[in-house]
């Protein structure tokens, strides 16, 4: 054996230690990372997908004063009437809507 060839088997065996190390680290994240296939696990994730679902439960107490409802009952106050003032009709001088000038 030449010390040449002793230098590739060296280079080869660090590179097959760092593959068979990817190739654990990446096994290793797979489990880590897997979809669990048991009965037990899939009804799990149904109730899961239930209670996310689900209407919040009541709390004990309102965090805020309740919106006052007014008569109607639905908490929808209407908009005060406002009223429009034609400048036409009230300036002085001009008798009528102000659009015609004959």
């Amino acid at each position: 054996m030449t010390a040449s060839s002793g230098v590739v088997l060296s280079n080869l065996a660090y590179l097959i230690g760092a593959v068979i190390l990817a190739i654990i680290g990446g096994l290793g994240v797979w489990l880590h990372h897997r979809q669990p296939k048991s009965v037990d696990a899939n009804v799990a994730s149904f109730h899961r997908g239930l209670r996310a679902l689900a209407p919040d439960p009541p709390s004990s107490g309102p965090a805020r004063a309740p919106a006052d409802k007014g008569a109607s009952g639905s908490g929808v106050r209407p908009r005060p009437a406002v009223s429009r003032v034609n400048v036409a009709d009230h300036s002085e001088g001009d008798e009528g809507s102000g659009a015609e000038t004959g």
